[in-house]
């Protein structure tokens, strides 16, 4: 029988240990990066119980153990680490975080559940003093995308939440990209912050002293307002006033995703939203923006195939228009997350 990530946990934060302590170049971010995987794949898993920690000869609890060993570790090295360790750092937390919905069984809480890691108090005050040491507004950003993707945790801490929101009006483009990335995170499951974030993003649309670049990051958080109807249905209604006065090609085409990524999860939404797009063919729109709003109608219909029943269209997609199926799996992905913090990394 395979091991159980609970019985390689041990051996696993030995190797990081020893990898972090090693002083030959590149081997503390190889052992780091090693981390990846195995985070991705121990969130896949059920937790152990008493017959799979017998079977494996652990004692209950000696998982839980290992597995806040090595996220603390995790967030020493980020603390006490250059921008190559924590860059590394983020990276291993990333990869679990785009992995997360894609867990086998749907009671898989994911090792970084709230109930879970048991000392989230300690990692955040860790990643939270680098960002509060004064340091350059990349060691910042690289903290805001952990808090990202500790959104689960993080999500409870009013000083991580003021963190996020007041980097979004930062005069560096790079922690406003991350802040915008860690508060997409949150408004996923936090309605109080998903409202306050949504005025925010309101008000950054419309200011003429917020770069493009930062309203087109700020477009892409509006599919990321799915914790509740009533907070999506306000989205929506916002994303709807921003396209209706916004004459900018780019702007239109992610508000026309994003509104479709979040009707996609809605279905008091997504039938209301196919019948904007149908009359939203009717303007005069120029080739790129008509192409992606006949592509959000296809996903829409292809996410769910009964809903034809009851649109009031009988619109069908032109041959040529439709998504090919890495396409549509890629729209209903996040992969929007991994173009923003790219954007992040690039601007390091």
């Amino acid at each position: 029988m395979e091991q159980t990530c609970a019985a390689c946990a041990m051996e696993w934060s030995i190797q990081l240990e020893k990898g972090l302590r090693s002083g030959k170049p590149g081997v503390p971010v190889k052992a780091i990066l090693q981390m990846g995987p195995y985070l991705q794949r121990w969130s896949r898993e059920l937790e152990c119980g008493i017959v799979s920690n017998a079977m494996f000869d652990l004692v209950p609890g000696e998982d839980q153990l290992f597995a806040n060993t090595i996220l603390l570790r995790l967030a020493d090295a980020f603390r006490g680490g250059n921008t190559q360790i924590r860059l590394s750092v983020v990276r291993v937390f990333l990869i679990e975080r785009k992995h997360r919905d894609n867990r086998k069984h749907n009671q898989c809480k994911g090792l970084l559940s709230m109930g879970r890691v048991a000392n989230h108090v300690e990692l955040l005050k860790r990643v939270k003093s680098v960002f509060n040491s004064g340091g350059d507004s990349e060691s910042n950003a690289l903290a805001l995308v952990l808090f990202g993707c500790w959104a689960d945790f993080a999500n409870a801490n009013a000083q991580i939440r003021y963190l996020i929101l007041s980097s979004l009006v930062s005069p560096h483009d790079n922690q406003v990209r991350a802040s915008l990335f860690a508060a997409g995170c949150f408004c996923e499951i936090s309605v109080d912050f998903a409202c306050i974030t949504l005025e925010m993003l309101f008000n950054m649309m419309n200011s003429p002293a917020v770069s493009l670049p930062i309203k087109l990051a700020a477009a892409q958080v509006f599919a990321k307002f799915k914790c509740s109807y009533s907070v999506a249905k306000k989205a929506y209604k916002i994303g709807l006033e921003l396209i209706s006065n916004s004459s900018n090609e780019d702007i239109l085409v992610i508000m026309l995703f994003s509104l479709s990524k979040l009707a996609s999860v809605c279905t008091l939404l997504t039938s209301n939203h196919v019948d904007f797009l149908v009359s939203f063919l009717e303007r005069q729109l120029t080739s790129h923006v008509h192409e992606t709003a006949l592509r959000c109608i296809h996903f829409l219909f292809r996410n769910n195939p009964a809903l034809k029943l009851y649109c009031n269209t009988s619109f069908e997609v032109p041959d040529g228009q439709a998504l090919s199926p890495s396409e549509y799996e890629a729209w209903k992905g996040d992969w929007t997350d991994d173009e923003m913090v790219e954007q992040v990394i690039i601007g390091l």
